[in-house]
């Protein structure tokens, strides 16, 4: 999953939710970011599914 805000970027992996890559966000966004991912990964994963299909 790739989270993009200003000139900040970060690259998560979707189903274990593992911090891949990070560029200028900080450690409170990036937990709050795991947080988000967390809380949707269901609808993440179904969005995902359906547009890779």
């Amino acid at each position: 999953m790739h989270v993009e805000k200003s000139r900040k970027a970060a690259k998560f992996l979707l189903h274990s939710i593992e911090l891949i890559s990070t560029k200028n966000f900080s450690a409170p966004e990036l937990r709050e970011i795991r947080i988000l991912i967390q809380n949707n990964t269901k609808n993440l994963t179904k969005s995902w599914d359906e547009h890779v299909n």
